[in-house]
């Protein structure tokens, strides 16, 4: 396994966790939204979203890594 395919395996990694995480903030989100706290809850919107967007980055740069291989 060479290094880039090291790196690739790492970022899918961290993209897994942050989905874990986007999972319990949107619950967390609904939940504060529910119980009238909808600042907050769009705060953690806020979060959830960036978390997103991040994942989004990770896979981008695993493909762009993909295809200077080819």
């Amino acid at each position: 396994m060479d290094q880039t395919e090291q790196w690739a395996e790492r970022l899918v990694e961290a993209e897994e966790r942050l989905g874990e995480v986007y999972a319990i903030l949107v619950e967390l989100k609904g939940e504060l939204k529910d119980a009238g706290r909808k600042k907050d809850a769009g705060a953690l919107d806020e979060a959830a979203q960036r978390l997103g967007r991040y994942g989004q980055m990770f896979g981008e740069l695993r493909a762009a890594w993909s295809m200077a291989e080819d």
